[in-house]
């Protein structure tokens, strides 16, 4: 029989400290969750098309990027060519792509800004001919 009331002293217990605990976590300021980078990729000669604009990663000019199993004094960087069309004209430009990537801004609409992030894939030899790039972009919504 004590061992009875004794199991039955522990669950109580027990509930009485988890209804206490979900109390305080009540009370507890909420984090803010982050929401996660939409990453748009496109390959050579490939375009995306965000709202009255049509952007399309044309070339790879150069890649100077530092392999990684390569002690380099420099980083380095990538020339990329894009195209961007605006329903009316065609605009070329020569954007330099640090080897770390970056965040640059390449055009804005109405409702969107549209961001240059990086080149993939990075080489890892400096024997690598690479064949398939990737132009990483960020189309982000503008705030209202």
């Amino acid at each position: 029989m004590k061992f009875h009331f004794f199991i039955i002293s522990l669950l109580s217990l027990s509930l009485s400290l988890t209804a206490q605990n979900s109390a305080e976590n009540d009370n507890t300021p909420k984090e803010k969750v982050q929401v996660p980078e939409i990453i748009t990729k496109l390959n050579v000669l490939d375009q995306v098309e965000v709202d009255e604009y049509i952007l399309t990663f044309k070339s790879v000019e150069s890649d100077g990027r530092c392999p990684e199993k390569v002690t380099c004094v420099w980083p380095g960087e990538a020339n990329v060519v894009i195209e961007i069309f605006d329903g009316t004209e065609t605009s070329s430009e020569t954007v330099a792509i640090p080897a770390m990537g970056f965040q640059k801004e390449i055009f804005t609409t109405s409702k969107h800004i549209v961001y240059l992030k990086n080149l993939a894939p990075y080489p890892i030899t400096a024997e690598d001919k690479i064949k398939a790039y990737e132009l990483l972009l960020k189309v982000h919504p503008k705030k209202l």
